[in-house]
């Protein structure tokens, strides 16, 4: 087979927020629960529901006092206010200014038509005196529910009542996903097939560098992706066109937040249209 080109990068989620002043108090994402943890772009979450998000407060003591939020929607320069004064959390007690403080708070995420940037201005309001803190801003990348329906829509039986999706490999993420969402594959197991049927998409969970050379050598013409982690490339996707069919390894770890990320969804929503419309060889 051809040497693999790049196509796609898998991005690590991250934060950007405004940077207060040394002695201010602050506050800071630090994690989604089910993600990992923020590193180099906006935390994705999705709209509409309720997410527990990991913040770390520093500068900041009281015995008794409530975490709360103005809500906006931003686009470009412009920021649209949505929500005002939302209570986040009651009753915090902060005992050290010194030391950083750690909280999980949910935080319930508005609905959304289209991917928009939203920010958060968060304030620590004292229960005595009535004292508002700023806290600064912190921002989240919001996408529509819509995305896991498309993904769902994408997989679902053909018109001949096959499934459209075969799992192979000894991983179980990617099976323990699709059963969350009742989308039904055929299970072949941990071997790799002998032969890959061209009509079929196939996605192999690898944990072996044999496993992966194995499908490789056997999957000229059919529709693969394989996920296997490589410490001899970067991390993020591959492509292979061969013939009518394609060859796609992903080295970043897209399946470890399936089930939370908007963006590991989208990537994967972006692989099966790749193996459904596979571009022309270059043999």
């Amino acid at each position: 087979m051809t040497s693999p080109t790049v196509w796609l990068a898998c991005a690590a989620f991250v934060i950007m927020e405004t940077a207060p002043s040394p002695a201010a108090p602050s506050i800071q994402v630090t994690g989604l629960t089910g993600q990992i943890p923020p590193a180099v772009l906006l935390p994705a979450v999705f709209g509409g529901q309720k997410e527990d998000v990991d913040l770390q407060l520093n500068g900041a003591t009281t015995p008794s006092a409530s975490l709360r939020a103005d809500f906006f929607q931003v686009s470009g320069s412009l920021s649209l206010p949505l929500s005002r004064d939302v209570h986040l959390q009651e009753k915090l007690t902060l005992p050290s200014a010194t030391s950083p403080q750690n909280l999980r708070v949910p935080i319930q995420f508005p609905a959304v038509a289209r991917r928009t940037e939203l920010l958060l201005r968060l304030t620590l309001v004292q229960d005595a005196p009535l004292s508002p803190i700023p806290l600064g801003e912190i921002r989240f990348d919001l996408f529509p529910t819509g995305i896991t329906k498309e993904l769902t829509d994408l997989l679902q039986p053909t018109p001949n009542g096959h499934e459209p999706v075969l799992l192979f490999g000894s991983g179980t993420k990617l099976r323990h996903f699709l059963t969350g969402l009742h989308v039904h594959f055929e299970d072949l197991g941990g071997d790799t097939p002998d032969r890959f049927d061209p009509k079929r998409l196939y996605f192999g969970e690898l944990d072996t560098e044999e496993k992966f050379h194995q499908a490789q050598d056997r999957s000229a013409g059919g529709r693969v992706i394989v996920f296997s982690p490589d410490d001899s490339l970067p991390v993020g996707a591959y492509t292979n066109p061969s013939g009518s069919g394609i060859f796609i390894q992903v080295t970043a770890p897209l399946l470890d937040n399936l089930d939370t990320d908007p963006r590991a969804q989208l990537a994967l929503i972006k692989f099966i249209h790749l193996l459904s419309n596979p571009p022309p060889s270059a043999n």
